[in-house]
């Protein structure tokens, strides 16, 4: 049985592992210029929903409520009540694997205006209300870097995410120059409440 981190850790690799393999549709994705950010979404669901019956993912869920786990619903924006994907592990009473994203897409189409960073700020906020402890509520971050792109994106995502990343950044080359960094944060409502590997 994981622990939590190690259960959000493997979640997170195991949707860069699906991305590094579309990196020749990432490249045709970034030539368009303009979001894939949906496309991201559900990538991010099947690259879990294929490793289900091999992996101990309990559930595997793309659009999940934030209902579900307890969060009232607000009226207006109707997006505000949706999250991105929910992966559920096995539970032995003595940890809980469970893992609620939110996936932004950083760069490209939309470098100069930083609309990307207003998105990532309302996705923290929806998970913030979960009010996790011994979960993960993920931000998941992907930046696109093209050849000609503006340099400073790299220190917009720093100075916009300075805070510790769950793991190290996943990084996929594009064919045709560039790259996708994907970078996982866990959203605490209080910083002090981390994930933490369990020593048996």
């Amino acid at each position: 049985m994981p622990d939590s981190l190690t259960f959000a850790v493997d979640v997170f690799r195991t949707v860069c592992d699906r991305l590094r393999s579309k990196a020749a549709d990432l490249q045709l994705l970034v030539e368009e210029d303009s979001s894939f950010e949906a496309w991201l979404h559900w990538e991010a669901y099947l690259a879990c929903k294929l490793r289900q019956e091999g992996y101990p993912f309990s559930e595997v869920a793309a659009k999940p409520t934030y209902a579900s786990e307890g969060v009232a619903t607000e009226a207006g924006d109707p997006d505000r009540n949706f999250g991105d994907l929910r992966v559920g592990g096995p539970n032995d009473g003595a940890d809980h694997c469970w893992l609620f994203a939110e996936v932004v897409l950083a760069g490209g189409h939309e470098t100069a205006d930083r609309e990307w960073v207003k998105r990532a700020e309302a996705a923290t906020g929806r998970l913030m209300r979960l009010g996790w402890k011994r979960a993960a509520a993920l931000l998941i971050l992907v930046a696109v870097f093209t050849g000609d792109g503006p340099a400073g994106l790299a220190d917009a995502v720093n100075e916009v995410w300075n805070r510790p990343a769950l793991t190290d950044p996943c990084v996929t080359p594009l064919p045709g120059g560039g790259s996708v960094v994907v970078k996982a944060f866990d959203i605490k409502q209080n910083p002090a409440d981390t994930l933490t590997c369990v020593i048996r």
